[in-house]
């Protein structure tokens, strides 16, 4: 049996009159040139939704980057070489722009344990350690939370989760302040409860 959960949770609907959402990041993206990511993303990037994406191990957005992702995109998250997790980090500072529509939602695959985290800058009541992944350890100590309630860590619009293990632990929200959006957001999960999101 699968087990289907809707969220349409608003942290801040903060958009321009031609509903782009307010950040000051640059529009010069990259597109990478092959279609497995690994290790760490810190540059403006692009994901089309003209192929499928696979994201292998850990992988982090940095160095204040924005990573978005088309419409009607897929993207599978596997594991890692050195273990069977994976996931897609975006690190303080770092953005996420995941705007599907009901038409062409975005399709994100999880096929093992692991997750989708957005870590921001706001204030965090109780803080929870973040472990190092052992296939990655190229940002140890990575920190979420700050003192800017209206931080944005990006939108996740008409975005569809896709779990296949027990071991799947949701969407993860860590310090995403105010301007966060979070709209329309469907997971499917075959192992019941599973918590489907969290927010610290």
């Amino acid at each position: 049996m699968c087990y289907i959960g809707v969220i349409s949770l608003l942290l801040l609907y903060a958009c321009t009159k031609d509903d782009q959402p307010v950040t000051t990041h640059t529009n010069l993206e990259i597109i990478p040139t092959t279609d497995t990511l690994t290790q760490v993303i810190n540059a403006n990037t692009l994901l089309t939704a003209n192929h499928p994406w696979y994201i292998k191990g850990w992988v982090y957005v940095s160095n204040e980057s924005t990573l978005r992702i088309e419409p009607g995109s897929i993207i599978h998250i596997l594991p890692g070489e050195q273990s069977n997790s994976g996931g897609l980090v975006i690190t303080r500072g770092a953005y996420l722009h995941a705007a599907g529509t009901a038409g062409s939602p975005i399709h994100i695959s999880i096929k093992e344990k692991g997750n989708v985290l957005l870590l921001g800058k706001a204030p965090v009541k109780n803080k929870m350690p973040l472990a190092d992944h052992p296939d990655n350890k190229l940002m140890p100590g990575i920190a979420y939370g700050g003192t800017n309630e209206q931080d944005s860590s990006g939108v996740v619009r008409y975005v569809q989760l896709h779990y296949h293990s027990p071991m799947s632990e949701g969407l993860k929200l860590m310090g995403a302040g105010s301007r966060t959006v979070l709209q329309h957001v469907t997971l499917y999960d075959r192992h019941p409860g599973m918590k489907p999101i969290f927010l610290y």
